[in-house]
Order: C-alpha cells, then sequence, then structure tokens
C-alpha cells in the first residue's frame, strides 16, 4: 500500500512531461497528453445527439444550414486542421449561443445568426468556435481536470480504468467557462481564419459590443440589473470588455484594405429567419405560454418571468417561487390520474392533501409536500392533468414562509391551463426578422413601433441595427424588423 503513492506520483510526473507538445495553433506549449485526438472526436460523435436534443434539435431550414456550414468549412480549411470532419449545426434555439464539442463540433443558434448584420460577424464567430478546437482547449481543461484531481480518476486513467470518465466530462463542460487565456487565444484564432478569406477583422469586436447591448436590454426587459445575462454566451465567456478591446487591437494589426462583410448576402439568408421562440416550441406572450403544436396555453402568476426550454417551461421569481411545467405520455396505461400522482410521478415522495380536480374539464390530481433543495427548504404542490395518455405536470415550488401567501397565484395558473381547438392553434403565429428598405420619411421610432416585441421597441431595433445606424438612419439603407408570421 505504501508504494502506490511514489508510484502515482511519478505516472503524474510522467505524464505531465510527455504529454506537453506546441500546438501549431497558438504556437505554445499545452498538456493534452490525458486526450488524444482520436478521443476527442469519439467525444464529439458521443455527445453530438445529446446537444440536438438539449438544444431544441437542427433547425429545419436547408438553405440556412447549408449557409451556415459553407461558410464554416471555408473557415476550417484554412485552420491548423483543415483535414478534420467539421461539423457544423445550426439549432433551433432563440437563445443567442454557440459553443464547440472536441473533435469538430461547432454548433450556433439561430438566435445568433439573427442578431449578426453582416457575414463577417458570422465568420468572427464561427472563427471563435474553431479556434477552441484547434488550440484542443477542451483536451486542455480536461487533462488538467484529472491531474489536479491525483488519486483514484488518475490512477484508474494510467492503467486502463473506465473509458466513460471522458464522456461525462464532456456532458458536462463542453459550453463551461474558458479561461481568459483560452477566450483570448479562440479570438485571435478566429480573427485569424477570418482574415485569411477576406473578412474585415473589425466584425469580431463589433459583434461583441451587439452582444453586450442584448444583454443589457434583456436585462432590463426583466427588471433584472447588471450586464451579465445567462440567456447568451457572454455568460460562459469571461471579462467581456478586455476581449472587446483586446479583439479590436488585433484587428489594427491587419491591412486596412480586409474589410469584407458581405452584408447583402447575409441579409438575404436571414430575410424570414424565425426569431424567438419558435411555434414548434411554443411561445410566450406577455403572462401567456402557448404551444399551438401540443395545443395547450396557461399563464404564469404576475411577477414571474417565463423561460421556455425544449424539454420543460419555467417561471421564476425574485421572491425565490419556481413554477415548472412539462408534458409527458404515460407509461403505465390508462391509470386514475390521482394514482399516477402519487405511485408514478411523485412516488418518491408522500404526498399530502392529495385531491381530484377538474381542470379544462379534463381530470387532475394535486398533491403537496416538503423537500430539501438546493436553494433551502421549499413546500412543493404537484399538480397532474390527463387529457388521454397525455399527461401535463405542474410543480410549484415555494419557500416555506411564501407558501400561503402563493397559493391563489398558483391555484389561478391551475385553472388558466386550456386545450385549445385545432382552429385556434392553426391562428396563432409566430415571428420573423423581415428586411425594410428605409425611406426618407422613416425615423428610428417610426421603424421601431412595428417591432412585435414585448417592449422596449426602440432599444431592441438599435440592437438588431447596431452597425446599421452608426452614422444615423440613412435613407435606402436595409435594416432587420421583427414581425408577425402571416
Amino acid at each position: 500500500m505504501k508504494l502506490l503513492a511514489p508510484i502515482a506520483a511519478l505516472g503524474l510526473l510522467a505524464l505531465s512531461t510527455t504529454g506537453c507538445s506546441v500546438n501549431p495553433a497558438t504556437g505554445k506549449q499545452s498538456f493534452t497528453g490525458l486526450m488524444s485526438e482520436q478521443q476527442e472526436q469519439q467525444v464529439g460523435k458521443q455527445e453530438h445527439p445529446k446537444i440536438l436534443q438539449q438544444f431544441g434539435g437542427a433547425y429545419d431550414h436547408a438553405a440556412m444550414s447549408q449557409y451556415v456550414d459553407d461558410l464554416g468549412q471555408r473557415l476550417a480549411k484554412v485552420s491548423e486542421l483543415p483535414n478534420l470532419k467539421w461539423t457544423f449545426t445550426v439549432l433551433d434555439d432563440p437563445i443567442i449561443n454557440a459553443f464547440a464539442l472536441p473533435g469538430g463540433y461547432i454548433y450556433i443558434s439561430r438566435g445568433l445568426i439573427g442578431l449578426a448584420e453582416n457575414e463577417a460577424e458570422l465568420a468572427a464567430v464561427l472563427g471563435h468556435e474553431i479556434g477552441h478546437v484547434t488550440a484542443r482547449h477542451s483536451a486542455q481543461r480536461y487533462s488538467k481536470s484529472v491531474l489536479t484531481g491525483v488519486g483514484a480518476t488518475l490512477l484508474g486513467m494510467v492503467v486502463g480504468g473506465p473509458a466513460g470518465d471522458l464522456a461525462n466530462y464532456a456532458g458536462q463542460a463542453y459550453i463551461a467557462s474558458y479561461s481568459r487565456d483560452h477566450e483570448m487565444e479562440a479570438d485571435m484564432l478566429g480573427i485569424r481564419y477570418m482574415t485569411k478569406l477576406g473578412y474585415d477583422p473589425k466584425a469580431s469586436a463589433t459583434f461583441f459590443k451587439k452582444l453586450a447591448e442584448h444583454t443589457e436590454t434583456t436585462a432590463r426587459m426583466q427588471g433584472q440589473k447588471g450586464q451579465q445575462s445567462h440567456y447568451n454566451i457572454f455568460a460562459s465567456h469571461p471579462d467581456t470588455r478586455s476581449r472587446i478591446v483586446a479583439s479590436e487591437n488585433i484587428a489594427k494589426s491587419y491591412p486596412a484594405d480586409l474589410n469584407l462583410t458581405n452584408r447583402k448576402v447575409f441579409l438575404a439568408q436571414i430575410d424570414g429567419l424565425e426569431y424567438g421562440p419558435s411555434i414548434k416550441q411554443g411561445i410566450i406572450e406577455g403572462q401567456r405560454f402557448i404551444h399551438p403544436d401540443l395545443r395547450f396555453r396557461f399563464d404564469a402568476p404576475e411577477g414571474f418571468t417565463l423561460i421556455n426550454r425544449p424539454d420543460l417551461v419555467a417561471a421564476i421569481h425574485d421572491n425565490g417561487s419556481t413554477m415548472v411545467f412539462q408534458t409527458t405520455r404515460s407509461k403505465v396505461g390508462k391509470i386514475p390520474i390521482t394514482q399516477y400522482l402519487t405511485s408514478v410521478w411523485a412516488n418518491k415522495y408522500n404526498l399530502q392533501d392529495v385531491q381530484p380536480l377538474r381542470v379544462d374539464n379534463l381530470e387532475a390530481a394535486t398533491g403537496v409536500t416538503r423537500i430539501n433543495s438546493k436553494n433551502g427548504v421549499r413546500d412543493v404542490r404537484y399538480l397532474a392533468i390527463a387529457d388521454g395518455d397525455e399527461i401535463f405536470k405542474f410543480q410549484f415550488l415555494t419557500p416555506t414562509n411564501l407558501t400561503q401567501q402563493m397559493e391563489l397565484p398558483f391555484r389561478r395558473t391551475t385553472y388558466s391551463f386550456k386545450r385549445l381547438s385545432y382552429q385556434e392553434a392553426k391562428s396563432i403565429k409566430g415571428l420573423h426578422i423581415d428586411l425594410h428598405r428605409v425611406g426618407r420619411g422613416d425615423t428610428i421610432t417610426s421603424l421601431a413601433q412595428r417591432m412585435k416585441v414585448e417592449k422596449l421597441q426602440d432599444d431592441w431595433f438599435k440592437v438588431l441595427n447596431r452597425e446599421t445606424l452608426q452614422d444615423g438612419l440613412q435613407a435606402g439603407e436595409t435594416v432587420k424588423l421583427v414581425v408577425k408570421d402571416r
């Protein structure tokens, strides 16, 4: 037993020295010895289907997908890994997001594409994510995390332990925060690749500025303060202001005649692009969540902020109360909804005050319990509504001192649930980006009034058209508006 410690230490020393190499992309030595390039590709391939499931799937728009793939492949060809099998995927996700998996899997949301104003900005984002792959940042993080964990995990890998460690790491860390140095390296590499194709290097910084303004406007929409928000990629990309300054400085080092933006081509591609939540995933209108495809709606209580994800809908309040909604199909056949509630869904708890209900003339059941959550003790009310084998599930969580106060608002949400007729569902329309050629009588305010957003129309118009408006609103210029589908 006493010999294991020095043996492990020798193994650690050997790995930390033999695993160092000079990365051709960064020109720096880095330790990637515990994740080979083959393992990176394996991890990416394994995690790809999970990413699609978690982020709403691939955007069902062949022309847009082909456009992004063509641009991405051209950027990848001028990188240090031109022969890697790169995969570029547009996610059907309204959140401003982009990230990379090891092995050349690059993801960009349609929300981010809609925010960009030209092809150079899009190239900067794709180039940045390519840079994370070519610099092997995931391999560096994984190798470092294993080394700093010295013990059973390291020893297991040294002697051929479970290969599952790699997959577990990928599942937890593909969009986790990179270090400041890694972000700076990816920015530098992204600018390198885009300028090799002639794109304007200044587009990197202009898009970062637009992201910052988007974050601040989103926060104001939700009554929040501060410049950071978990609704966009800045949440996992640290030190934004420093990166903007660094990108501007890098851009100055390139020739001034690199000025390609391909704005007209880009705008033609995004004309009609869905904006905000997809109608297929449900939409939010004020306090109401509506899902035309699944034909239902309900209202969140006043003061709650609705968040729509592919697997659930959540509503949160500053007082610590939360509502979570999900749909499922019963796997145990047709059983009384009260039995489903107590024996299937909430079978881990001894629900109290279980009682049947009727909601929108459908069978329903509810019950309460108390749990210890990571945010403290919470009272939880479970509510299940059945329509055949389709089950609609609500969980209402409140701090114990607010349970009585939140009882009425949650009751109102319960009875706001309604199935939609086919006619009602068909009449519901989503939002899309529409191009408008500025006329002589147009003003920022007059155009912003056409924006079909809940509030802050002027601000959102300026965010979406930031670069176009740098010299003011010019007649004959093309701007982006957000309008209702016809």
